[in-house]
Protein backbone atom coordinates (compact mmCIF):
# COMPACT_ATOMS: atom_id res chain seq x y z
CA UNK A 1 0.00 0.00 0.00
CA UNK A 2 0.83 3.95 -0.58
CA UNK A 3 3.09 5.58 2.34
CA UNK A 4 1.07 7.72 4.26
CA UNK A 5 0.71 11.44 2.57
CA UNK A 6 2.65 14.44 3.69
CA UNK A 7 0.77 17.41 3.88
CA UNK A 8 2.00 20.71 3.48
CA UNK A 9 0.28 23.47 5.92
CA UNK A 10 2.57 25.89 4.69
CA UNK A 11 -0.11 28.30 2.66
CA UNK A 12 -3.02 27.07 5.67
CA UNK A 13 -3.90 30.35 8.10
CA UNK A 14 -1.94 30.21 11.38
CA UNK A 15 -4.82 30.81 14.07
CA UNK A 16 -3.21 30.81 17.38
CA UNK A 17 -0.57 29.17 19.08
CA UNK A 18 -0.90 26.76 21.49
CA UNK A 19 -0.03 27.76 25.26
CA UNK A 20 -0.20 24.27 26.42
CA UNK A 21 2.77 21.98 26.85
CA UNK A 22 6.61 22.92 27.00
CA UNK A 23 7.57 22.96 23.08
CA UNK A 24 6.16 25.57 19.93
CA UNK A 25 3.06 24.34 18.69
CA UNK A 26 0.68 26.29 16.25
CA UNK A 27 -2.86 25.92 15.49
CA UNK A 28 -4.13 26.53 11.29
CA UNK A 29 -6.98 26.53 9.20
CA UNK A 30 -7.74 24.17 6.59
CA UNK A 31 -8.68 26.37 3.52
CA UNK A 32 -12.29 26.19 2.82
CA UNK A 33 -13.23 26.11 6.35
CA UNK A 34 -16.35 27.86 7.20
CA UNK A 35 -16.47 30.78 8.76
CA UNK A 36 -17.02 30.66 12.81
CA UNK A 37 -15.93 26.79 12.39
CA UNK A 38 -13.50 25.49 14.38
CA UNK A 39 -13.95 21.40 13.15
CA UNK A 40 -11.01 21.95 10.81
CA UNK A 41 -8.55 23.63 12.51
CA UNK A 42 -5.64 21.05 12.79
CA UNK A 43 -2.17 21.65 15.62
CA UNK A 44 0.72 21.62 14.09
CA UNK A 45 3.46 19.84 15.74
CA UNK A 46 7.02 20.45 14.78
CA UNK A 47 9.25 17.85 14.94
CA UNK A 48 12.37 18.95 17.67
CA UNK A 49 15.88 18.81 16.98
CA UNK A 50 18.15 18.72 19.78
CA UNK A 51 21.51 21.03 20.35
CA UNK A 52 23.14 17.66 18.99
CA UNK A 53 21.25 17.87 15.92
CA UNK A 54 19.45 14.16 16.85
CA UNK A 55 16.02 14.51 14.88
CA UNK A 56 13.30 13.52 17.35
CA UNK A 57 10.35 11.31 16.06
CA UNK A 58 7.52 13.06 17.24
CA UNK A 59 5.74 13.40 14.04
CA UNK A 60 5.93 9.70 12.80
CA UNK A 61 5.16 8.87 16.77
CA UNK A 62 1.50 11.05 16.38
CA UNK A 63 0.83 9.16 13.08
CA UNK A 64 1.58 5.84 14.04
CA UNK A 65 -0.06 5.94 17.30
CA UNK A 66 -3.54 7.58 15.87
CA UNK A 67 -3.04 4.69 13.83
CA UNK A 68 -2.85 2.13 16.06
CA UNK A 69 -5.60 3.35 18.35
CA UNK A 70 -8.09 3.21 15.44
CA UNK A 71 -6.77 -0.64 14.85
CA UNK A 72 -7.29 -1.03 18.97
CA UNK A 73 -10.69 0.58 18.96
CA UNK A 74 -9.63 3.72 21.03
CA UNK A 75 -10.90 7.20 19.77
CA UNK A 76 -7.91 8.84 18.90
CA UNK A 77 -7.52 12.43 17.34
CA UNK A 78 -7.20 12.38 13.79
CA UNK A 79 -3.49 12.83 12.56
CA UNK A 80 -2.13 13.48 9.35
CA UNK A 81 2.06 13.80 8.69
CA UNK A 82 3.12 17.86 7.49
CA UNK A 83 4.91 20.20 6.58
CA UNK A 84 5.12 23.86 7.00
CA UNK A 85 7.56 26.04 4.96
CA UNK A 86 10.18 23.20 5.38
CA UNK A 87 9.58 22.39 8.55
CA UNK A 88 8.11 18.87 9.13
CA UNK A 89 6.17 17.26 11.89
CA UNK A 90 2.32 16.54 12.41
CA UNK A 91 -1.18 18.22 12.71
CA UNK A 92 -3.84 16.60 15.28
CA UNK A 93 -7.31 17.41 13.84
CA UNK A 94 -9.29 19.96 16.94
CA UNK A 95 -11.11 16.92 18.89
CA UNK A 96 -14.07 19.48 20.06
CA UNK A 97 -16.79 19.55 17.49
CA UNK A 98 -18.31 23.08 16.86
CA UNK A 99 -20.89 23.96 19.73
CA UNK A 100 -18.57 22.18 22.70
CA UNK A 101 -15.90 23.46 24.74
CA UNK A 102 -12.64 21.58 25.56
CA UNK A 103 -12.42 20.97 29.09
CA UNK A 104 -8.68 20.07 30.50
CA UNK A 105 -8.71 17.21 32.95
CA UNK A 106 -6.38 19.01 35.37
CA UNK A 107 -9.92 21.73 35.29
CA UNK A 108 -12.48 18.75 35.77
CA UNK A 109 -10.03 17.46 38.82
CA UNK A 110 -9.72 20.47 40.32
CA UNK A 111 -13.88 20.67 40.65
CA UNK A 112 -14.24 17.38 42.36
CA UNK A 113 -10.60 15.63 43.88
CA UNK A 114 -10.22 17.09 47.17
CA UNK A 115 -6.21 15.80 47.27
CA UNK A 116 -5.80 16.79 43.58
CA UNK A 117 -2.39 19.04 42.62
CA UNK A 118 -2.43 20.49 39.55
CA UNK A 119 0.53 18.52 37.34
CA UNK A 120 2.08 21.81 36.52
CA UNK A 121 2.83 22.42 39.73
CA UNK A 122 5.49 19.31 39.61
CA UNK A 123 3.95 18.27 43.24
CA UNK A 124 5.89 14.93 44.37
CA UNK A 125 3.38 11.55 43.87
CA UNK A 126 1.28 13.69 41.66
CA UNK A 127 -1.20 13.12 44.59
CA UNK A 128 -5.06 13.52 42.96
CA UNK A 129 -4.23 12.03 39.23
CA UNK A 130 -4.86 8.80 39.42
CA UNK A 131 -7.14 5.88 37.16
CA UNK A 132 -9.29 6.06 40.30
CA UNK A 133 -9.83 9.38 40.77
CA UNK A 134 -10.24 10.36 36.95
CA UNK A 135 -13.10 7.28 36.75
CA UNK A 136 -14.58 9.28 39.91
CA UNK A 137 -14.42 12.42 37.77
CA UNK A 138 -15.60 10.95 35.02
CA UNK A 139 -18.76 9.15 36.19
CA UNK A 140 -20.99 12.00 35.36
CA UNK A 141 -19.61 12.67 31.42
CA UNK A 142 -20.88 10.28 28.37
CA UNK A 143 -18.44 8.33 26.17
CA UNK A 144 -17.38 9.90 23.29
CA UNK A 145 -19.08 10.21 20.41
CA UNK A 146 -19.28 6.69 18.32
CA UNK A 147 -18.01 4.19 21.47
CA UNK A 148 -21.00 2.07 21.48
CA UNK A 149 -22.25 0.70 24.82
CA UNK A 150 -18.98 1.74 26.63
CA UNK A 151 -18.62 4.25 29.34
CA UNK A 152 -16.91 7.37 29.54
CA UNK A 153 -15.25 4.85 32.48
CA UNK A 154 -14.44 2.05 30.55
CA UNK A 155 -13.60 4.00 27.51
CA UNK A 156 -10.76 6.03 29.09
CA UNK A 157 -9.12 2.31 30.94
CA UNK A 158 -8.83 1.91 26.71
CA UNK A 159 -6.50 4.51 26.54
CA UNK A 160 -4.37 3.49 29.39
CA UNK A 161 -4.46 0.31 27.57
CA UNK A 162 -3.27 2.11 24.15
CA UNK A 163 -0.41 3.96 27.07
CA UNK A 164 1.11 0.71 28.07
CA UNK A 165 1.10 -1.21 23.96
CA UNK A 166 2.98 2.37 22.77
CA UNK A 167 4.93 3.22 25.46
CA UNK A 168 3.35 6.59 26.29
CA UNK A 169 4.45 7.87 29.63
CA UNK A 170 3.03 11.17 28.94
CA UNK A 171 -0.74 11.11 29.99
CA UNK A 172 -0.63 13.98 32.47
CA UNK A 173 -3.57 15.84 33.62
CA UNK A 174 -3.73 18.15 30.35
CA UNK A 175 -2.80 14.87 28.10
CA UNK A 176 -6.65 13.96 28.17
CA UNK A 177 -9.75 16.50 28.44
CA UNK A 178 -13.83 16.43 28.46
CA UNK A 179 -15.87 18.58 25.89
CA UNK A 180 -18.76 20.49 27.81
CA UNK A 181 -21.55 21.73 25.13
CA UNK A 182 -22.27 25.23 25.07
CA UNK A 183 -25.76 25.09 25.29
CA UNK A 184 -27.79 24.31 28.25
CA UNK A 185 -27.53 21.84 29.92
CA UNK A 186 -23.93 21.90 29.30
CA UNK A 187 -23.52 17.79 29.10
CA UNK A 188 -19.79 16.97 29.42
CA UNK A 189 -18.14 13.84 27.01
CA UNK A 190 -14.80 12.09 27.52
CA UNK A 191 -12.88 13.55 24.34
CA UNK A 192 -11.11 11.77 21.81
CA UNK A 193 -7.21 10.86 23.24
CA UNK A 194 -4.97 12.99 21.59
CA UNK A 195 -0.91 13.73 22.08
CA UNK A 196 0.67 10.79 21.95
CA UNK A 197 3.92 12.15 21.25
CA UNK A 198 5.97 10.50 23.69
CA UNK A 199 5.48 6.95 22.79
CA UNK A 200 7.67 4.32 21.23
CA UNK A 201 10.99 5.67 21.51
CA UNK A 202 10.52 8.64 19.22
CA UNK A 203 13.56 9.97 21.17
CA UNK A 204 16.25 7.20 20.65
CA UNK A 205 18.71 7.24 18.32
CA UNK A 206 19.37 4.69 15.80
CA UNK A 207 22.01 3.13 17.28
CA UNK A 208 20.68 2.87 20.78
CA UNK A 209 17.71 1.16 18.89
CA UNK A 210 20.42 -1.51 17.47
CA UNK A 211 22.31 -2.34 20.62
CA UNK A 212 18.45 -2.94 22.17
CA UNK A 213 17.84 -5.43 19.27
CA UNK A 214 21.03 -7.00 19.03
CA UNK A 215 21.14 -7.74 22.46
CA UNK A 216 17.72 -8.59 23.34
CA UNK A 217 17.16 -5.92 25.84
CA UNK A 218 13.91 -4.80 24.25
CA UNK A 219 11.91 -6.41 27.27
CA UNK A 220 14.17 -4.75 29.65
CA UNK A 221 13.78 -0.89 28.35
CA UNK A 222 9.95 -1.57 27.81
CA UNK A 223 9.51 -2.85 31.40
CA UNK A 224 11.14 0.96 32.63
CA UNK A 225 8.17 2.55 31.36
CA UNK A 226 6.54 3.95 34.00
CA UNK A 227 3.26 5.68 34.84
CA UNK A 228 5.03 8.63 36.97
CA UNK A 229 2.63 10.71 35.43
CA UNK A 230 -0.16 9.31 37.91
CA UNK A 231 -0.45 8.95 41.38
CA UNK A 232 2.31 6.94 43.38
CA UNK A 233 4.30 7.11 46.65
CA UNK A 234 6.90 10.15 46.05
CA UNK A 235 9.37 8.51 48.70
CA UNK A 236 10.03 5.34 45.78
CA UNK A 237 12.79 5.25 43.59
CA UNK A 238 11.98 5.32 39.64
CA UNK A 239 11.95 1.75 39.66
CA UNK A 240 9.43 1.38 42.45
CA UNK A 241 6.61 3.74 40.25
CA UNK A 242 4.02 1.47 38.33
CA UNK A 243 5.02 0.48 35.25
CA UNK A 244 2.49 1.17 32.46
CA UNK A 245 1.20 -2.19 32.19
CA UNK A 246 0.27 -2.23 35.81
CA UNK A 247 -1.59 1.10 35.65
CA UNK A 248 -3.34 -0.33 32.61
CA UNK A 249 -4.57 -3.58 34.53
CA UNK A 250 -5.59 -1.43 37.68
CA UNK A 251 -7.79 0.86 35.76
CA UNK A 252 -9.00 -2.06 33.68
CA UNK A 253 -9.92 -3.93 36.95
CA UNK A 254 -11.01 -0.56 38.31
CA UNK A 255 -13.48 -0.10 35.11
CA UNK A 256 -14.90 -3.39 35.73
CA UNK A 257 -15.34 -6.31 34.13
CA UNK A 258 -16.82 -5.46 31.09
CA UNK A 259 -14.12 -3.10 30.28
CA UNK A 260 -11.18 -5.52 30.88
CA UNK A 261 -13.29 -8.20 28.91
CA UNK A 262 -13.25 -5.61 25.46
CA UNK A 263 -10.12 -4.22 25.80
CA UNK A 264 -7.93 -7.49 26.30
CA UNK A 265 -10.40 -9.11 23.30
CA UNK A 266 -9.59 -6.08 21.16
CA UNK A 267 -6.06 -6.12 22.02
CA UNK A 268 -5.58 -10.49 21.51
CA UNK A 269 -7.30 -10.03 18.34
CA UNK A 270 -5.63 -7.62 16.63
CA UNK A 271 -4.74 -8.47 13.03
CA UNK A 272 -0.85 -8.16 13.41
CA UNK A 273 -0.64 -7.81 9.39
CA UNK A 274 -2.42 -4.46 9.88
CA UNK A 275 0.23 -3.59 12.76
CA UNK A 276 2.54 -4.28 10.33
CA UNK A 277 1.15 -1.98 7.52
CA UNK A 278 1.05 0.87 9.45
CA UNK A 279 4.69 0.99 10.48
CA UNK A 280 5.16 -0.03 6.35
CA UNK A 281 2.94 3.04 5.31
CA UNK A 282 4.96 5.34 7.39
CA UNK A 283 7.47 7.30 5.12
CA UNK A 284 11.37 8.09 5.81
CA UNK A 285 11.47 5.45 8.83
CA UNK A 286 14.33 3.34 9.35
CA UNK A 287 14.52 -0.38 9.32
CA UNK A 288 16.19 0.25 12.46
CA UNK A 289 13.33 2.18 13.97
CA UNK A 290 10.68 0.19 12.37
CA UNK A 291 12.01 -3.03 13.33
CA UNK A 292 12.13 -1.45 17.21
CA UNK A 293 8.45 -0.38 17.20
CA UNK A 294 7.42 -3.70 15.93
CA UNK A 295 9.70 -5.61 18.71
CA UNK A 296 8.48 -3.14 21.43
CA UNK A 297 4.70 -3.56 20.53
CA UNK A 298 4.77 -7.22 20.46
CA UNK A 299 6.64 -7.29 23.87
CA UNK A 300 3.94 -4.66 25.30
CA UNK A 301 1.02 -6.40 23.62
CA UNK A 302 2.29 -9.79 25.66
CA UNK A 303 3.04 -8.44 29.03
CA UNK A 304 -0.73 -6.90 28.36
CA UNK A 305 -2.30 -10.14 28.12
CA UNK A 306 -0.64 -12.39 30.42
CA UNK A 307 1.30 -10.10 33.19
CA UNK A 308 -2.44 -10.65 34.98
Amino acid sequence: MAEFEVRDVSAWEAVNPEPIGRDAKLWVREPGAPLGSRERDWLFKPVIVTASCHRQGEDWTEKIVSELGGLLGVPCAEVELAVRREVPGSISRNVAPDGWHLVLGSVLLSTGISNYQEGQLRPPGRPGHSPRTIFQALGRCAPPAGSGRLTAVEVFAGYLVLDAWVANQDRHDQNWAVLRQAAAPGELRLASSYDHASSLGFNLLDARRETLLGSGAVADWAARGTAHRFEHDPGRSWREIPTLVAAAHDALELAGQKASCHWIERLSSLKWAEVENVIARTPNLSDLTGSFILELLTINRRRLLHER
